[in-house]
């Protein structure tokens, strides 16, 4: 009696807490537009992390799955918060606010090291191994690139791997992450499916601001029906592979809000004109089809066919159907489009480059991490399969590729995910990303957070599905 009443007295104070942390969880997400009216958006800059840090904290130590949830809407839309305040203090080429997403990430740090002889687990050693290579191209890039540019550089190559590691490591969470997961990313598609609409047809002032003062090229004209949707994310290229894991995790669930969710998302991911994260998600829904039930999979399908009849109209829209029929016509005529003989050219220039490198540039020498030195002379890659040899070298590169296909081919091929249909769509996720890696490094920053922290559930699922099994026998 006396532990079922400790047991009673523990799940009311649970509760009182949960109720108590969403009012700081919506005080935290209304403070930038308040600032922002009240033209304060400066103090935003500063404060948006401060406070998401702390709030991470709190929602880390107490609320591990709010935890989860909370840091994939920074990932969703600090970008926009960024545009908000740059709209109002002015263009600001490295944002504080930016900064909000990998702090919070980063408190996954703490799961691996409170966990550590954990990775020496099958399932989490090729994890481990991806670390070490990491590693290694961190301490190249200090003495090739610089302190600065290797760490921030550290961050897009590092957190999303150990967030993988997080998931995986508190497996015994999985069942209540998984609804957490699913509801997130329903609304998220909500949000940023409906969002992207919008600013497809009428571009908002903050939109306009940044698409001209980032000088991006790709992105479109800041114009009615001209854009190129990014939606509550920086470029076309995030914000697509982001709608790629999202929409194949409408797989997961029912309810109401998924149909107009599934409906706003899909006219969006069109809309953004990034072929590659189209050509994932099929490949994604290829896999999460063929470990599933006849009857689930009839089921899907008809869904799909929904959709597309509701948006029927929508696409049939002359500038809508004009955007739409140019890019599928490049896809059939690859070789005459100006992107394919870009990517090709580089490839021809640069291939042998990327290999002969032993050592490796190091972390630092490419991307945004790179204009923070002076010796960056690679800024943007076109293709993950040249960046990674190139950054971490024959060593670091040997550990980050055999980690990361020993993973993807662990979760595959597991027989759980014929099983439990959430694992299934995990690891359609994880597959998606990776099949993408040809064209842009999917691994890192935005993208790789899909690719590890869906690689770290599916291993969470396999671990809990075991665990319940043995008990069960």
């Amino acid at each position: 009696m006396a532990t079922i009443l400790k047991d009673l007295s523990s799940s009311v104070h649970y509760r009182r807490g949960v109720n108590g942390i969403w009012l700081y969880i919506v005080l935290y997400w209304t403070f930038p537009f308040a600032f922002y009216f009240a033209h304060l958006s400066s103090l935003t800059n500063y404060l948006f992390p401060l406070f998401g840090f702390v709030l991470g904290v709190k929602l880390y130590r107490n609320f591990p799955t709010l935890y989860v949830s909370n840091m994939w809407w920074l990932w969703f839309v600090a970008p926009e918060i960024r545009r908000l305040v740059d709209y109002q203090i002015g263009f600001q080429p490295v944002d504080p606010i930016m900064l909000t997403p990998y702090l919070v990430t980063g408190l996954a740090f703490f799961t691996v090291i409170n966990y550590l002889p954990e990775l020496r687990r099958k399932t989490l050693f090729p994890m481990a191994l991806v670390v070490v290579g990491i590693f290694y191209a961190y301490v190249v890039g200090m003495l090739t690139a610089g302190f600065m540019p290797a760490t921030y550089g550290l961050l897009n190559w590092l957190l999303p791997v150990l967030f993988g590691l997080h998931m995986a490591i508190r497996w015994r969470d999985y069942p209540q992450v998984r609804r957490t997961l699913y509801h997130t990313f329903v609304w998220g598609t909500l949000v940023m499916g409906g969002y992207g609409l919008i600013q497809y047809a009428h571009p908002l002032p903050w939109d306009t601001y940044w698409m001209t003062a980032s000088k991006l090229l790709s992105i479109g004209r800041p114009e009615p029906f001209q854009v190129r949707i990014f939606s509550t994310m920086n470029s076309p290229g995030p914000f697509a592979f982001e709608l790629m894991g999202t929409l194949l995790m409408l797989f997961a669930g029912g309810g109401f809000w998924r149909i107009p969710a599934a409906l706003f998302g899909y006219l969006a991911f069109l809309l953004s004109i990034v072929r590659a994260a189209w050509g994932g998600w099929f490949i994604g829904l290829l896999y999460i089809l063929s470990r599933l039930k006849p009857a689930h999979m009839v089921r899907y399908l008809a869904g799909i066919i929904v959709i597309f009849i509701l948006a029927t109209p929508m696409l049939l829209y002359k500038p809508v159907y004009d955007r739409l029929e140019a890019r599928f016509n490049s896809i059939e005529n690859v070789k005459q489009n100006a992107s394919y003989q870009a990517r090709t050219k580089f490839y021809e220039e640069f291939f042998l480059e990327a290999f002969e490198t032993p050592l490796g540039a190091g972390i630092g020498s490419t991307g945004t991490a790179a204009r923070l030195g002076q010796k960056g002379h690679v800024v943007n890659f076109d293709s993950g399969i040249m960046e990674i040899p190139y950054v971490l070298g024959w060593a670091g590169g040997t550990l980050f590729f055999l980690g990361t296909i020993w993973t993807l081919i662990s979760i595959l091929n597991n027989k759980w995910s014929k099983k439990d249909p959430f694992i299934a769509i995990s690891s359609g996720i994880s597959l998606a990303v990776f099949s993408t890696l040809i064209f842009v490094d999917t691994l890192i920053g935005s993208t790789g957070m899909l690719f590890w922290a869906f690689a770290g559930t599916a291993i969470a699922g396999i671990h809990y599905r075991q665990a319940e099994g043995m008990k069960n026998d």
